[in-house]
């Protein structure tokens, strides 16, 4: 830059205070109205329960339904304005995962069925038995799969091998997520001994699957029951658990650099957490929260401080919610109102 030019710049930020020292990050979104619902019965006859929900980069998210035909599955695309296409899958599996070009991977027993947004579906063999969860990585070229006793890594384009490991014993694997370098990361239960209550752990490995860690996630519990997981664009692990016997049990737990960072009660619910969204950031977590007596809602909650900054509702009564999933400026929570009508299974678009 001229030296005239770096002068007239260095004026301009000294006028406006912006020397990029002390600013503050912008805040964390946070959701306060239900702009659109939308029923998901409308998928198949018979209806469907959701089996997963993943965002794409266009804003838009793919939604996986499984049926009472274990053989039948659909997918469909999802926005605030609706249910887009919908397409039948055969023998379906019970893993969705979405590659960076928006194709959507259906994970099963012995097969990936690949489904990319124009073009038909696709069937890769693989050699996988009662899989538990399975997770892609960010740039969609490794796929992470747990199953009873292992942990495996294979070619998400191939379906090839690549490395496997055993689990420690008493470890079984209830969610999985992988940052953008590295290995998985796994929320676990920890079955410790025959005399002891299972514990909520999480477990990292690299990408090789050789290094491994783990940490406790409520130590000061006794027992404690892992529920979801989800991670920060920096790698920060964000979880959901039961810890209890005690109040407050319900809790959300902050994990960076192998250590447990934080550690804040749920406000509002009196049941596990399904699911929850963390916003990319890692500073703000979006909570499903309902129970006897309570606002069924989404609550955002600061994962520094605890605090509750806002809350939406989304049914008057009762609820039961399950996937969650953030997607640019909406949140999406898949559930159902609990009232004298038949149940029926909806998305509800919060802005």
């Amino acid at each position: 830059m001229p030296a005239r030019r770096a002068a007239v710049a260095l004026v301009a930020l000294l006028v406006t205070g912006c020397t990029g020292e002390n600013d503050e990050p912008p805040p964390s979104q946070q959701f306060t109205d239900v702009e659109a619902t939308v029923d998901l019965d409308a998928v198949a006859p018979g209806g469907v329960d959701v089996l997963g929900l993943g965002p794409t980069d266009d804003g838009a998210l793919v939604l996986l339904g499984d049926t009472a035909d274990p053989r039948v599955g659909y997918l469909a695309t999802l926005t605030a304005d609706g249910l887009g296409e919908v397409r039948r899958i055969e023998d379906v599996g019970t893993q969705l995962l979405v590659a960076p070009d928006g194709t959507a991977l259906i994970v099963g027993p012995d097969r990936i069925t690949s489904v990319p947004a124009s073009g038909e579906p696709t069937v890769t063999e693989v050699v996988l038995k009662e899989i538990v969860v399975a997770a892609l990585s960010p740039d969609g070229s490794r796929l992470y799969a747990a199953t009873a006793g292992r942990l495996v890594s294979l070619d998400a384009a191939t379906g090839d091998t690549r490395v496997e490991t055993d689990l420690d014993e008493g470890l079984t694997v209830v969610a999985l997520a992988v940052p953008d370098d590295g290995g998985p990361t796994a929320l676990m239960s920890d079955a410790r001994a025959p005399d002891l209550a299972d514990v909520a752990v999480l477990g990292t490995w690299d990408e090789d699957l050789e290094e491994f860690d783990v940490v406790e996630l409520a130590p000061d519990r006794p027992a404690s029951i892992p529920s979801a997981l989800r991670l920060a664009d920096d790698g920060t692990a964000v979880v959901s658990l039961t810890a209890g016997p005690g109040d407050d049990p319900f809790r959300v737990v902050t994990v960076r650099d192998g250590e447990v960072r934080a550690s804040h009660a749920v406000p509002g619910t009196d049941r596990p957490l399904a699911d929850l969204a963390v916003s990319p950031d890692g500073r703000v977590a979006h909570l499903p929260v309902a129970g006897f007596e309570v606002e069924s809602g989404v609550v955002t909650l600061d994962l520094a401080s605890g605090e509750q900054l806002a809350d939406v509702r989304l049914c008057e009564g009762q609820a039961a919610f399950g996937r969650v999933a953030l997607s640019g400026d909406r949140l999406t929570v898949i559930g159902s109102c609990i009232t004298a009508d038949a149940a029926s299974s909806t998305a509800f678009v919060v802005g």
